[in-house]
């Protein structure tokens, strides 16, 4: 549900053209709500505030349009709103808890009333938003796709006209699924709904993948995620782009500008998440999973670690081992690339174990060779986290201490072994 489709806002009283559809719908709806007034209307729909009798509750009405109400196409995504929404119960997910038709099968949706601002309407209000701020609404958006794409739903419309910010509760919460793809599906009607060759969304956050038309993954969404990263953080977008045209040119062939150039106080490893978001090769992103957890600040699962495939770490290593990070080791090919790491080790060390018993080398040498063989296999397992993946990896500086700390732990055993063995 975005800002065009009227999102639940402090909204306006009903004027003279809303009366009718007032009137209308608190005659087919009087059983169960009470129509208190219209929060907003968009190109799809109107929404409306409502107090359910039964429950005592504040709900949010959202109905199709009439002339959309005609339109097949538009009446079978609003119901696929309806369906992927109520599948999904996330505490930062708006929820729709009833479908239903008016006595002239308007379709309409009953949903959780969120009392506040879409971001949208905060960065054009206020501006770019704290550092801590922009931190959390991240984390409630990657926290609501997580539960999402573990459904097979990818929303496809991460943007913050989608996200609102709830005052009371001080939380994000993602909204409007009416385009979102169900890949658990795969069914004919998907294919009818988003045709192929059709451009189904905003411009400004579509992935490099969408635009080019090619198969759809969830880590779509999180290529939205880097951009509105960006716009949370510094009011603006990842690229020097104006006019829809500019933007898809600059999601295909650009790189985005250094977020803590911009911002400084952007922490390193958000700044390095919202970047690999940003990467035009979908398996280089990370999962919404990983980057909910590092939003979040998980000690427990390493949050400070590089959270997802490719592109640079953020601050730490994995401090424990679960599924994820034995998923991640795979994904960046450690275990195989150690494994030959040691392999070769092991060749060596008997090579020169050869030649120190045919009396070629002196014994030192195969003591030298021992923590030489054990120092290399470790550098490998370090440079394999952070190059292990197919595509181009920069280094980090994290990196560099690693292979440096093995370093100076190889030349101080082997100084050892020369002169103090």
């Amino acid at each position: 549900m975005s800002a065009d489709d009227a999102l639940p806002m402090p909204g306006a009283p009903i004027d003279d053209g809303d009366a009718g559809s007032a009137n209308a719908l608190r005659e087919a709806l009087g059983g169960d709500f009470e129509v208190v007034r219209r929060l907003g209307k968009g190109s799809m729909a109107t929404v409306w505030l409502a107090r359910e009798k039964a429950l005592g509750r504040l709900v949010a009405l959202k109905v199709l349009l009439p002339g959309r109400a005609r339109d097949e196409t538009a009446r079978r995504r609003f119901e696929r709103e309806a369906r992927a929404s109520a599948s999904l119960v996330h505490p930062n997910v708006v929820q729709v808890f009833r479908f239903g038709r008016l006595p002239d099968e308007t379709p309409y949706l009953v949903m959780r009333f969120v009392k506040g601002r879409t971001m949208e309407e905060r960065l054009a209000a206020e501006g770019r938003l704290p550092a801590a701020l922009a931190r959390k609404v991240l984390r409630d958006v990657t926290s609501a796709l997580t539960a999402a794409h573990a459904q097979g739903i990818v929303h496809r419309d991460v943007r913050p006209a989608n996200v609102l910010w709830d005052e009371e509760a001080q939380s994000a919460h993602l909204a409007d699924f009416g385009i979102a793809a169900l890949l658990t599906t795969g069914n004919e009607e998907s294919a009818r709904l988003t045709k192929t060759g059709q451009m189904v969304g905003d411009p400004r956050y579509l992935s490099p993948e969408q635009l080019l038309d090619q198969d759809l993954t969830e880590l779509a969404d999180m290529y939205a995620v880097g951009v509105l990263g960006y716009e949370l953080y510094t009011g603006d977008g990842p690229y020097e782009a104006k006019t829809n045209t500019q933007w898809i040119t600059a999601h295909l062939t650009a790189e985005p500008r250094d977020l803590r150039q911009v911002r400084p106080d952007v922490e390193p490893e958000v700044a390095d998440l919202l970047r690999r978001c940003l990467n035009r090769e979908p398996n280089h992103r990370p999962s919404a999973a990983d980057a909910a957890r590092l939003l979040g600040g998980d000690a427990a699962k390493g949050a400070n670690r590089r959270a997802g495939p490719g592109g640079t770490a953020a601050a730490g290593v994995p401090t424990g081992v679960g599924e994820g990070d034995v998923q991640e080791l795979l994904r960046r090919r450690v275990p195989q690339i150690v494994l030959a790491a040691a392999a070769g080790a092991w060749l060596l060390l008997q090579f020169v174990s050869m030649l120190v018993e045919q009396g070629t080398l002196g014994r030192i040498f195969w003591r030298l060779t021992l923590p030489l063989s054990i120092c290399g296999v470790l550098a490998t397992a370090v440079i394999a986290w952070f190059h292990g993946e197919k595509g181009k990896q920069e280094a980090s500086a994290l990196e560099y201490v690693l292979l440096a700390g093995i370093a100076v732990v190889w030349l101080g055993i082997s100084t050892w072994i020369v002169f103090g063995g």
